[in-house]
């Protein structure tokens, strides 16, 4: 096996990690693992035992719940570099709160929750690390909240594919499902497919498939940007 290829090198070029001394790596690979999933494998159940947290290297990860009507309500959808599951393992909550579940074929790396409790007690600057994930996290939190009160579906959609599209600027690529992306832009698949009408008569977007062409970038920025009380 390749340098590159060793759990300590994939520790490294994570932002959580990239800080750390040598010595901290090689302790904390010494309690990781990479796991590999099939697109609709589930990582774990709501109610089993929180051993461990995660990391995705690639792929696309769903957080989700069961509702007591039977209903999935999506919590979350994590991409590379994305952290879950941390919750339970530093709050000493001993069971997963939720499912997750691979959207897509996934290349997943799982950190031992107890291993990691007495790694910090030895390498407090580990602790620092997530701490700063866990700020990022709340921020993004915060601007969700945002956007839910202030801005309407479609602002919210657009600045969704504005943001999928970054390094494509003339096209965004949907990957996820009308449903996933209806939870995340916080509204129903009925709401989201009139959203995506509505916006293409305006000639801001045109919809092939899950590739959307941006016709009117200008439009859509300004579209995004603008706050509704």
């Amino acid at each position: 096996m390749q340098a590159t290829d060793t759990i300590e090198a994939k520790l490294k070029r994570l932002f959580h990690f990239r800080l750390l001394a040598p010595e901290q790596l090689s302790a904390l690979a010494d309690i990781s693992s990479v796991r590999h999933y099939d697109a609709g494998e589930m990582i774990f159940g709501q109610g089993e035992t929180a051993e461990a947290f995660y990391i995705i290297l690639s792929g696309t990860v769903q957080i989700y719940k069961i509702s007591s009507e039977g209903k999935e309500v999506i919590l979350h959808l994590f991409g590379p570099g994305d952290m879950f599951a941390e919750v339970p393992i530093f709050s000493g909550i001993p069971k997963y709160p939720a499912n997750s579940l691979c959207m897509t074929p996934s290349e997943i790396l799982a950190i031992q929750g107890e291993g990691f409790r007495k790694l910090v007690k030895q390498y407090p600057d580990i602790a620092l690390s997530i701490i700063s994930v866990f700020a990022q996290r709340l921020h993004k939190f915060s601007e969700m909240i945002e956007d839910l009160a202030l801005r309407t579906v479609d602002s919210r959609l657009a600045k969704y594919l504005l943001s999928v599209s970054e390094n494509s600027p003339e096209k965004a690529v949907i990957t996820i499902h009308k449903k996933t992306l209806a939870a995340i832009l916080g509204t129903i698949p009925e709401t989201l497919s009139r959203t995506f009408k509505k916006l293409s008569e305006e000639g801001l977007i045109e919809v092939k498939s899950n590739k959307i062409a941006l016709l009117d970038r200008k439009r859509l920025l300004k579209l995004a940007d603008t706050d509704h009380a």
